[in-house]
């Protein structure tokens, strides 16, 4: 793994160096512009660059260890660009108020498109070069701060992407740290006034960073959902086919599908790529013959989320199962299998739907074959008393 990562490592350099030299020249004009001495100038601009560096750095060996959220390994050169659009703002609020500081969006931008750790880092060194710039060190509180705790609030987004209670909370930090910062220190008597900059910062912050997350949500949580619609569609050409081929196997695939959506919203899981599993694993190898032939390329049309539950059922019996929506699938599968082998060999047959669910949870669990997947005790549980529920829908497996 080490071996493959090393080449796209390198190819991050440019990015990093371009960033070094915005960083450096910026300051050095923009310091010039502000008359900053020539020592504070000059450290500035080391510091601006060593800062850029690290953060660099940190971010390189997070892609090359694989601990960048979402897909961002996967799109490197978006944090990057992140961090040119930063960088801008930076030099920008040299020259502005305090109180006008955008640093939320900054905060939470990087932090999306990298990771908690790389994201918080970025920031820091940015916001430290606009206290360099106006000369005015306050902000580095106020806004690291705010930043911290917006990060913390926005982390993980990619299951059901509610953001209203963390945008609310954060336009709210910046208030009272603004509040705490700016006006009450301010050396002048309680007025209105002194609201209207943090006010029109609230404003202008607030719609850059809901802009920022509606960018997030069409770029990463939902990017895939063009191509769920597709292949999660009864009708395209693979499942039509597999239907007209083999409509027993299609609907065991129909019906493992059907648990798999409801223990997904149940235990929020990653409902497209377990449905589209759902529907696909009774395949087998035939999968990436029949997606060629009818124009669904398992690498280019199937979500890597899809693939990866796919590859790791097909695995299961040489490798562990790591995945949760892999083993909720395999408990779905075991459950349609065992009540449809009843009704198969007696369609009259009165069945123990709960003795025959607590038979093959304990089995599932005393294998061993689910004991690094991540589902806890409680959450087999969960699952078990679903299929307990659903005694009415065992009526269409006869």
């Amino acid at each position: 793994m080490a071996e493959n990562r090393r080449k796209p490592g390198w190819k991050l350099f440019p990015a990093e160096l371009a960033i070094l030299i915005l960083g450096g020249a910026g300051m050095w004009f923009l310091g010039g512009i502000r008359q900053m001495a020539a020592d504070k100038l000059l450290g500035g601009c080391v510091m601006t660059v060593l800062g850029l560096a690290v953060t660099g750095y940190h971010f390189r060996r997070a892609y090359l260890w694989g601990e960048l959220d979402y897909n961002n390994g996967e799109h490197v050169f978006r944090f990057w660009l992140c961090m040119g659009i930063g960088l801008a703002i930076a030099f920008a609020c040299g020259f502005l108020p305090v109180a006008g500081w955008p640093y939320l969006l900054v905060y939470v931008m990087l932090a999306l498109f990298s990771n908690m750790s790389t994201g918080m880092l970025a920031a820091t060194m940015l916001l430290a070069v606009s206290a360099t710039l106006s000369g005015s060190a306050e902000g580095l509180v106020l806004y690291l701060v705010c930043g911290a705790f917006s990060v913390t609030l926005f982390r993980r987004l990619e299951r059901d992407f509610k953001f209203g209670i963390p945008f609310f909370l954060s336009i709210l930090c910046l208030l009272v740290c603004e509040t705490a910062n700016v006006v009450l220190t301010a050396n002048a008597r309680l007025d209105p006034e002194l609201f209207v900059i943090p006010a029109a910062n609230m404003i202008i912050s607030g719609i850059l960073l809901v802009g920022c997350l509606k960018l997030f949500s069409s770029m990463v949580v939902y990017q895939h959902r063009e191509d769920y619609l597709d292949i999660n569609d009864t009708e395209n050409p693979v499942l039509a086919r597999f239907r007209e081929e083999n409509r027993k196997e299609y609907m065991y695939a129909v019906h493992t599908t059907y648990f798999c959506e409801r223990i997904a919203a149940r235990l929020t899981l990653d409902a497209d790529a377990l449905k589209c599993a759902g529907y696909y694993y009774r395949l087998g190898g035939r999968l990436e013959e029949m997606a060629a032939e009818n124009g669904f390329p398992l690498e280019k049309k199937f979500p890597p989320a899809a693939r990866e539950i796919l590859e790791e059922y097909r695995e299961r019996d040489r490798k562990p199962v790591v995945r949760k929506e892999t083993a909720v699938l395999i408990c779905a599968e075991a459950v349609v299998t065992a009540v449809s082998g009843k009704f198969e060999k007696d369609p009259g047959e009165e069945v123990d739907y709960d003795l025959l669910v607590d038979g093959i949870f304990e089995g599932l669990l005393s294998g061993g074959g689910l004991d690094q997947c991540g589902i806890t005790i409680g959450e087999f549980r969960r699952m078990q008393r679903l299929f307990k529920e659903e005694k009415l829908y065992y009526d269409f497996l006869r």
